[in-house]
């Protein structure tokens, strides 16, 4: 009897040694399993935000390059209007200076001016640059993906400033010019050459010029002379931004498909 309930005691405890032994086992494999779902969960997780997070910039690259295509577009269209004007007021602005320095230019004070009322007309280029200021003060220039693109639409704003800068020192000249213009022109007269809807007129009592000091009038016409230089330069300038925001939009269009 003893021997049998001793036997019984060992089979006991072989029992309970393997039911332990194969709980550890299915423990550490069922810990495992869990730790491989949590991890695969979360990675996951990330993937997918990463993912929606990829498209939320792509999305927002697009809008931007949509935004830049219109900025392109008004800017061509403006820029054709500037040059336009720059070049005729540069023939305009050596037709004044030559007949003020013409001998018999007491013929021709309607002429005159005219065109002498025109040197302060102006029709500047103005920079359609909301989308690459936003681009550049909330730092989502590195949003653009095409590198190639950034380089060029940075290097494209910097002449439209130089640009701006050559229009500044226009101003600059016109600013001498109307400083000696009453020393040459008649204030009524040339206050006449414009109607009240500030339209340009042309005088029929061929009004005079108040000196025939060749010193001052010849001053006078080498600022116009200027004035002149300074407007073809800024057209053929303006010709060469017009280029560069053409290529521009040729290559938005093909570097993101765009129709």
């Amino acid at each position: 009897m003893n021997d049998n309930r001793e036997l019984s005691d060992q089979d006991k405890d072989i029992s309970n040694k393997d039911l332990i032994s194969t709980l550890k086992k299915k423990n550490w494999k069922s810990y495992f399993k869990e730790f491989f779902m949590l991890f695969l969960a979360v990675f996951c997780g990330f993937l997918a935000e990463n993912y929606r997070e990829s498209l939320s910039v792509q999305k927002i690259e697009k809008e931007y390059m949509l935004s830049l295509i219109e900025d392109l577009k008004a800017d061509t269209s403006n820029l054709q209007t500037y040059i336009a004007f720059k070049k005729d007021k540069s023939i305009l602005m050596d037709s004044l200076a030559r007949l003020m320095l013409s001998e018999e230019r007491n013929l021709y004070g309607n002429q005159i001016y005219f065109f002498a009322r025109q040197v302060f007309d102006e029709k500047p280029f103005v920079y359609s640059d909301g989308t690459i200021q936003q681009l550049k003060n909330a730092g989502n220039l590195r949003l653009i993906q095409k590198r190639n693109i950034v380089d060029e639409l940075l290097k494209y704003e910097k002449k439209v400033r130089v640009l701006e800068e050559w229009d500044e020192n226009d101003n600059k000249t016109k600013s001498t010019f109307r400083e000696m213009g009453g020393k040459v022109f008649k204030s009524n007269e040339l206050n006449a050459t414009m109607d009240a809807n500030m339209k340009f007129v042309l005088p029929t009592t061929n009004p005079q010029l108040i000196t025939d000091d060749f010193s001052i009038i010849n001053e006078l016409a080498f600022q116009i002379h200027f004035l002149s230089k300074m407007s073809l330069g800024n057209s053929y300038r303006a010709e060469s931004i017009r280029t560069d925001a053409s290529k521009l939009l040729e290559l938005i269009h093909t570097e993101y498909r765009l129709d």
